[in-house]
């Protein structure tokens, strides 16, 4: 478990897709991920099922996020591979509700830490759509910077990357 002045970070359990579904079946909360659209069921179990396993073999994960006050998921953020390339990217998603408080780069900048002290790494990235300038926002705020463009599942992104050293 990662801490934070107002969350917990925390691994999934198998039933806490059904905490997932509202934000994942939000279409705001969707708009800028893979094709827009609101995941169904399966889809969102299958999430929660490789964050479990990256767990298990990683030692992290895109840990749920609880808030302290009230134990409320109000989304996740943490560490996975980025797939089809050998880069481990930090990532966020926040239910709309919790927009706009700091909440990601807070829970960002601990699995920030968590990755390069616990974890070892000596890099991480960040991927995201070009017109997603909240998550970019965070990424500079973290004291990531941008590297290039590529595509990622399909869908053209921009790379942003922060070194161990770079802290």
């Amino acid at each position: 478990m990662l801490e934070t002045a107002r969350m917990r970070l925390l691994p999934w359990q198998p039933d806490d897709w059904l905490l997932l579904r509202p934000i994942a079946t939000d279409p705001q909360v969707m708009r800028y991920i893979s094709d827009g659209q609101p995941w169904p069921d399966e889809r969102i179990r299958e999430f929660v099922g490789r964050q479990i396993d990256h767990f298990d073999k990683l030692g992290y994960c895109l840990w749920k996020l609880l808030l302290k006050e009230t134990s409320e998921m109000i989304g996740f953020c943490g560490l996975q591979p980025l797939d089809g390339t050998a880069e481990t990217e930090i990532g966020w998603w926040l239910a709309r509700a919790w927009w706009g408080q700091g909440l990601a780069t807070e829970a960002a900048r601990a699995a920030l830490l968590d990755g390069f002290e616990r974890a070892e790494l000596q890099r991480i990235v960040a991927v995201a759509v070009a017109a997603n300038r909240a998550s970019i926002h965070v990424m500079e705020k973290l004291g990531m910077k941008y590297e290039r463009e590529m595509i990622h599942r399909g869908f053209d992104v921009v790379l942003y990357a922060l070194e161990r050293s770079g802290r």
